[in-house]
């Protein structure tokens, strides 16, 4: 079974890339699972890529590299087991260590699992030119990687590519660099998936494994801590009987822009990720900031029927205290909503906390 790690910070695409992948390899006969992490309490990514075909789980709360190790053991053996699938694709959190998850999985002594280059996604038109500029975690991100892939091509031009490529090279003359959009597809997204998809093996490969393990004797890191991302979400439950999809698309991006806005007015540049999804009727839509200068983004996808009306928000920003993020997000859901005359209800989320079950029991119960 391969297992492909594809990291990126937030907002770089990841999801888009990973739908598109799901059906690049569904064509092909490939049985494929998907593990997507949020630092938040709620999962909205998984949502977005579960349809028929895939399987999909979720882990919140955290980081699979660092504070969810175990939750993560116990999803990739839970998939295994009652799944088998012929490729799983792990979707970290935007401020994971992808080598360190690499790492953790390969200390868990999961038999038949081999790995696939570690792959960073980059939106260029994020990416500061000069490295001294770049967070920690950000470079550490690009460091870790196997494959950079350059996303979002179609948004800038052939000066600051070449730029983005120049800064990628110097902080990691090692790895290889592809660049598409994985919004628009195309013959260039298809040839990232196929390097993407060979297990390492070559002598190449071989020599950047053993480079990556020289680096992995290095302590474990907690990438929450590094990073000063503040993380929180929600998600509520409408109760109003009649919504039409022009409303809900039309709400989506209020609360968005709202959000966005007093975020920018506590860090006029942030960097991070606000996204949303509201799931109604047979339709699902999904949205997402991930800067000060930029108007929100919505798409609406089609899913099985809804049994109900539901609007999720997750935001992770970097230098923004979470008390102030957690009241602005509250407090524009609350307002957009109540302008709207939509009634709600707030879901209390219960998730069960494998971190606090001892892995031995875990192997026993469940293996």
């Amino acid at each position: 079974m391969k297992c492909m790690i594809i990291g990126g910070f937030l907002g770089s695409g990841k999801t888009t890339t990973i739908r598109k992948l799901v059906e690049y390899l569904g064509a092909r006969g490939q049985r494929t699972a998907i593990i997507v992490n949020e630092i938040g309490e709620v999962g909205i990514d998984g949502e977005t890529i579960s349809g028929e075909g895939v399987e999909t789980r979720e882990i919140t709360s955290g980081c699979i590299c660092c504070t969810l190790r175990i939750s993560m053991e116990y999803t990739l053996r839970n998939l295994m087991l009652t799944y088998s699938p012929d490729t799983i694709i792990i979707e970290p959190t935007g401020i994971a260590f992808p080598r360190q998850i690499k790492s953790n999985i390969e200390s868990m002594g999961i038999p038949e699992i081999s790995f696939t280059p570690i792959v960073n996604l980059v939106d260029p038109s994020r990416l500061s030119p000069d490295a001294e500029d770049l967070q920690n975690f950000v470079r550490n991100q690009i460091e870790d990687a196997e494959i950079l892939g350059i996303n979002k091509v179609d948004l800038i031009g052939q000066e600051k590519l070449l730029e983005t490529c120049l800064l990628l090279r110097k902080l990691n003359p090692r790895a290889r660099i592809i660049h598409f959009s994985a919004r628009q597809g195309g013959e260039s997204l298809e040839k990232f998936f196929g390097l993407i998809g060979v297990s390492n093996q070559d002598k190449t490969a071989r020599g950047m494994r053993n480079s990556v393990k020289a680096k992995n004797s290095i302590e474990a890191r907690n990438s929450v801590e590094i990073s000063g991302v503040s993380a929180y979400s929600t998600e509520l439950e409408i109760t109003s009987q009649e919504i039409s999809l022009e409303t809900a698309v039309s709400v989506s991006g209020q609360i968005l822009d709202s959000i966005r806005k007093r975020v920018t007015q506590l860090n006029p540049e942030f960097t991070g990720h606000i996204k949303l999804s509201f799931a109604h009727k047979d339709d699902f839509v999904k949205g997402s900031v991930t800067s000060a200068h930029e108007k929100p983004e919505i798409e609406i996808l089609k899913k099985e029927k809804n049994s109900c009306s539901r609007l999720k928000i997750l935001s992770a920003v970097t230098s923004v205290p979470r008390e102030e993020l957690i009241r602005t997000v509250d407090t524009t859901a609350s307002g957009q909503l109540k302008d709207r005359q939509l009634s709600y209800i707030k879901v209390e989320k219960s998730n069960h906390d494998y971190s606090q079950t001892p892995i031995s029991s875990l192997k026993q119960e469940n293996f």
